[in-house]
């Protein structure tokens, strides 16, 4: 089964992590979710990300390599809003990444390479407003370029954080489908890096 590294959003390492990650628990994956923000959590994206320009984009991904220092990998790299433009950063660069789902973030900034062993899956609402088409369909399009399997989902509505079930944006149908597509991803994964 997959080692996923989750990495929480602008709000901090909240509830709604802890349930995520135990949903991927339930089904035999191990899962690190480190607290990159040291404590701290906020009800607000804009305090948040206040929050993450004080400390650093640089540091905080310095702070998800060490958490996973000690597996050797391979690792699939998962994020939600912030945390998954940790995660997309962590796919282009740590020789480890056998994956990388993106929750509601990433493609920005948009990489101008990929790795070609780096599967790619991209999930957001359509009317987020937090989602820069062009940016994405980018950054898919690099993964794709090199070789990756890349797919970008779009789920009905406006609402952001929707696969978190304590956010106020939680759309449970949705969600559902969210994690179906990533379990079934996971699997893909597991099955091409067995052995490895």
């Amino acid at each position: 089964m997959a080692t996923i590294v989750l990495t929480h959003s602008a709000l901090g390492r909240t509830p709604g992590i802890d349930c995520i990650a135990d949903s991927y628990r339930d089904r035999g994956h191990t899962v690190i979710a480190p607290d990159i923000y040291d404590g701290h959590t906020f009800t607000t994206a804009e305090a948040g990300l206040a929050h993450s320009c004080t400390v650093g984009f640089r540091t905080l991904v310095d702070r998800v390599t060490a958490s996973s220092r000690d597996f050797d990998g391979p690792l699939v790299f998962a994020g939600l809003s912030l945390g998954a433009a940790i995660s997309q950063q962590m796919g282009k660069n740590d020789e480890r990444a056998a994956g990388v789902l993106l929750f509601h973030g990433g493609g920005f900034p948009a990489p101008t390479r990929w790795q070609s062993h780096v599967p790619l899956q991209v999930h957001f609402a359509v009317d987020d407003v937090w989602r820069d088409a062009d940016n994405v369909d980018t950054l898919l399009a690099s993964a794709r370029d090199a070789g990756a399997a890349a797919e970008g989902f779009l789920y009905p509505g406006s609402s952001h954080l929707f696969s978190d079930p304590e956010s106020e944006d939680f759309e449970p149908e949705s969600a559902a489908v969210l994690r179906n597509r990533a379990l079934s991803f996971l699997a893909e994964v597991d099955a091409r890096t067995a052995g490895r």
